[in-house]
């Protein structure tokens, strides 16, 4: 993702790093942060999992009338369970980034 989305994709602590960040050129200050970990049960099965963790301005909190910024952690786990893991992320970073695409 980072080589696809290079101005908006940064991996905090490199290629081994264990979250992603995403901004927005064009809403400074909006940032989301994709944490992952890999759990693995008894029986050797891998369970992928990601936490979105949002970081607004405090403006963007009050003025998110609908809840959309509160919501977000458990919509992208919805988004993920419906598109998988790839999909999901290439589905946020567009929405967050759509306005410097167009």
């Amino acid at each position: 993702m980072q080589e696809k989305y290079p101005d908006a994709v940064y991996l905090s602590e490199g290629p081994s790093s264990c979250s992603m960040g995403i901004r927005s050129a064009s809403q400074p200050g909006f940032e989301l942060v994709i944490v992952w970990r890999i759990q693995i049960d008894e029986d050797g099965k891998v369970f992928p999992k990601l936490d979105l963790l949002t970081k607004v301005p405090q403006r963007a909190l009050e003025l998110d009338k609908n809840r959309a910024i509160e919501t977000a952690p458990l919509s992208f786990r919805t988004l993920v369970g419906l598109l998988g893991i790839e999909a999901a992320l290439e589905s946020l970073i567009k929405s967050l980034c759509a306005e410097e695409n167009n």
